[in-house]
């Protein structure tokens, strides 16, 4: 549990911006060029993992129909796409939850998603300077499961993990956060909604980010 609050670490995809549609379409479309379906458990299976996690997923859908590299330039030509053209909408209470976070905490961004992308995330939503650090599980040895990018977030933000507050939607990011030995708050998406078993793990189970200031403070009480 959090003894008192420094930082917040919030994920990206699913959870700050609906992006998951837009990379279900660019999958969907991608397979179905080979008469091959994308399907919700497919689009489940990638949520929160690495580059190269959800390339080789991919490049194994496809049966070697298109290169590792060709699976990496078609999605991410593709999403930034959907970016640029204003497809990728903020989630309910996004934007209050940053603000409420930024009046007593750093902020960091922990993402599965390559540096590209977060970028694209951030500019086309004014986000640029909102968190002290950014990092990508590309820049780490193992994703999500594994905690290695919250390890490497928390370090740089130079907060102790018991003083860290980590918000995620997905199951590896939910899994990866309690390994870190950090407070998870989880923010479930219904359709891509993680188990049972990941969701007893969180501190506290939330269903929109409107409802993170109530969250904290139910974990601030908690430790008091």
């Amino acid at each position: 549990m959090v003894k008192t609050l420094q930082a917040v670490v919030f994920d990206l995809d699913g959870l700050l911006v609906d992006s998951e549609p837009a990379w279900y379409r660019v999958r969907t479309e991608m397979v179905g060029r080979f008469g091959l379906t994308w399907t919700d458990d497919d689009q489940k299976a990638l949520m929160g993992k690495s580059t190269a996690a959800w390339i080789e997923y991919v490049h194994g859908k496809l049966q070697g129909r298109l290169s590792r590299e060709e699976v990496f330039d078609q999605t991410i030509s593709g999403m930034v796409s959907h970016y640029r053209a204003g497809n990728v909408r903020v989630m309910p209470g996004a934007v209050e939850a940053l603000r409420y976070c930024l009046r007593s905490s750093k902020l960091g961004l922990a993402s599965g998603s390559p540096k590209v992308l977060i970028d694209e995330a951030l500019r086309s939503n004014g986000w640029e300077r909102t968190f002290t650090q950014v990092i990508s599980s590309d820049t780490v040895a193992r994703g999500k499961p594994s905690p290695d990018v919250y390890l490497k977030v928390m370090r740089l933000l130079g907060v102790e993990l018991s003083a860290t507050l980590i918000v995620e939607d997905s199951e590896s990011g939910i899994l990866a956060g309690k390994t870190a030995g950090a407070a998870v708050v989880a923010v479930p998406r219904e359709k891509l909604m993680p188990s049972r078993d990941a969701l007893q793990t969180a501190d506290v189970v939330i269903p929109s980010l409107l409802n993170l200031e109530d969250a904290i403070n139910k974990i601030n009480h908690s430790t008091q």
